[in-house]
């Protein structure tokens, strides 16, 4: 997909109106024209974070048909998060990042990203939760421990409950590695991962990461990685918090 520059213009115009907030917005097809249409920022936290106000979705879809979605970053920040790449991947509709520091833009192609490990089936010790929790962490430039025990069926967590407690000890044993443990009581950061006991008395067996503004990505049996609402059912269920000091 290539950005025409009147598309530029105008994205660029909508991000430094609403600086210091992100804005957000469609970019809409008709039969004649490539437009812009310009996008309440809902989210709780428009500094750092965007949500399109789904009012102004669904307006934006009568005038036109949906080819991508902007937003704008007023950090140094040129690079998509992993929220974002779902969404796209998820949607199928590419993204688009304006940086009003650099004053440059970036594309996120989700048909050029079919290997992004959203896609991947749920496979126990292959691709599961603790594996959204290191290829999360793998695009902030933090390497974590390979798993140190075999886990090949779904009662792993019966046999050896202390497994996740183990993964994060391990990664907390490196120095290069300053990860330390909260109550699950804390306040989350964007970036924590979560530890949780779905069943009381089970000992830890699911762990997700906490991407901000109350939501999580994680990846359960039967189902592909996804972003949710960490909502008060979860929160009842957390068993522990681990924070990287770095982030």
């Amino acid at each position: 997909m290539m950005v025409k520059e009147h598309i530029k213009d105008l994205i660029k115009s909508h991000a430094l109106r609403e600086r210091p907030r992100e804005c957000c917005g469609l970019i809409l097809q008709d039969d004649q024209n490539t437009q812009t249409f310009p996008c309440r920022n809902s989210s709780e936290k428009p500094m750092s974070h965007f949500s399109i106000h789904p009012g102004d979705y669904v307006r934006g879809t009568l005038k036109g048909t949906v080819k991508a979605i902007y937003h704008s970053h007023n950090s140094s920040n040129e690079s998509f998060s992993t929220n974002d790449k779902l969404h796209s991947s998820n949607h199928e509709l590419n993204y688009i990042l304006y940086n009003t520091v650099k004053d440059s833009f970036s594309l996120f192609d989700y048909e050029k990203n079919k290997t992004f490990f959203y896609n991947r089936i749920f496979e126990i010790g292959k691709s599961d939760c603790y594996t959204v929790i290191k290829e999360h962490y793998k695009e902030l430039g933090i390497n974590l421990a390979d798993e140190p025990h075999n886990r090949t069926d779904h009662t792993w967590h019966k046999r050896n409950p202390a497994l996740i407690q183990g993964l994060f000890n391990l990664n907390k044993s490196n120095p290069d590695l300053p990860i330390f443990e909260l109550p699950p009581s804390s306040e989350l950061k964007k970036h924590d991962v979560v530890v949780f006991e779905f069943v009381k008395g089970s000992g830890p067996n699911h762990v997700a990461v906490y991407l901000g503004d109350g939501t999580m990505t994680h990846h359960t049996r039967n189902k592909y990685p996804c972003v949710e609402n960490l909502n008060e059912i979860y929160r009842r269920k957390i068993y522990k918090i681990y924070r990287h000091k770095g982030l």
